[in-house]
């Protein structure tokens, strides 16, 4: 019986440290798995901070080459092509085109009134006697 007892306390040692070692390995995974996550998180948001510190530097890089009567010019023309706006007392002119109807274009033949029935028309174009 001794050796019956002795045999079962190793056989759930032996149980339990495997669970226990089952366990770490299992939650060591997950930790590994989830430093992947984070590390692939992190090399996309720097990514996208690299694309918005380019284009800040893009609109700094343009914002300094409008200064004085290039930024004056820059807003006047965008606001005569983008918002329609004129200075006081300017005619602003409005052309609207028109395309050419096709009718206009090509004449139109006019049907010949003809007492003639249309098989015999045929036979002449096509140049057949007639019987």
């Amino acid at each position: 019986m001794r050796l019956t007892l002795a045999w079962l306390r190793n056989v759930v040692v032996v149980a339990l440290s495997f669970a226990l070692a089952l366990y770490f390995v299992v939650a060591f995974g997950q930790q590994a798995w989830r430093a992947r996550q984070l590390e692939a998180q992190v090399a996309e948001r720097r990514a996208a901070l690299a694309e918005l510190v380019a284009e800040r530097d893009a609109l700094a890089r343009q914002l300094s080459q409008l200064e004085g009567d290039a930024y004056r010019a820059y807003v006047e023309r965008t606001a005569r092509r983008e918002l329609n706006l004129t200075y006081p007392g300017e005619t602003v002119l409005l052309v609207q085109w028109r395309e050419a109807t096709p009718a206009a274009l090509v004449p139109t033949p006019t049907p010949l009134l003809t007492t003639e029935p249309n098989w015999v028309r045929w036979l002449e174009v096509l140049r057949l006697p007639q019987p």
